[in-house]
C-alpha cells in the first residue's frame, strides 16, 4: 500500500509538473496571441491609411483628368478659334494685295495718261505764239 501511495504520489508530481509546464505554455501561447492581436491592429490601421490615400490619389488622378480634358477642349476651341481668324487674316491679305496689285497699275496707267497730256500741253503751248520753245 506504501507502494501504491508512492506511485501515486510520483504521477500526482508528474501530473503537477505536466500542468505548471501547460499553464506556462498557455501563458506564452496567451502573450503570443496579444502580440499578434497588436500586429493586427497596427496592419489594420496601416491598410485603412493606404486605402485612404489611395482614395485621395484617385480622386485627385480623377479631378486632374477632368481638368486636362477641359484645358484640351478650351485649347481646340482657342485653336479652332485662331485657324478662323488666320484665314479670315489671310483671306483679307489676298484682298489687299489684290487691291495694290490694282491700285499699282492705275497709278503706271495714270502716270502714263499724265505723262502724255504733260505732252500734249508741252505740244499745244509750243504752237501757240509766243509760246514756249520747244525741248
Amino acid at each position: 500500500m506504501l507502494q501504491d501511495l508512492d506511485l501515486l504520489a510520483d504521477r500526482v508530481s508528474r501530473l503537477v509538473a505536466y500542468i505548471d509546464e501547460l499553464q506556462a505554455e498557455k501563458s506564452e501561447s496567451l502573450a503570443r496571441i496579444k502580440q499578434l492581436e497588436v500586429q493586427h491592429n497596427a496592419l489594420q490601421e496601416r491598410l485603412h491609411n493606404k486605402q485612404q490615400e489611395l482614395n485621395a490619389v484617385t480622386q485627385r488622378a480623377a479631378t486632374q483628368q477632368a481638368e486636362i480634358s477641359s484645358i484640351q477642349y478650351a485649347a481646340q476651341q482657342n485653336e479652332q478659334s485662331l485657324r478662323a481668324e488666320l484665314q479670315q487674316s489671310n483671306q483679307q491679305l489676298a484682298q489687299l494685295k489684290a487691291q495694290l496689285a490694282q491700285s499699282q497699275k492705275q497709278v503706271v496707267s495714270l502716270r502714263t495718261v499724265a505723262e502724255n497730256a504733260r505732252n500734249q500741253i508741252t505740244h499745244i503751248l509750243a504752237r501757240l505764239p509766243g509760246g514756249a520753245p520747244q525741248e
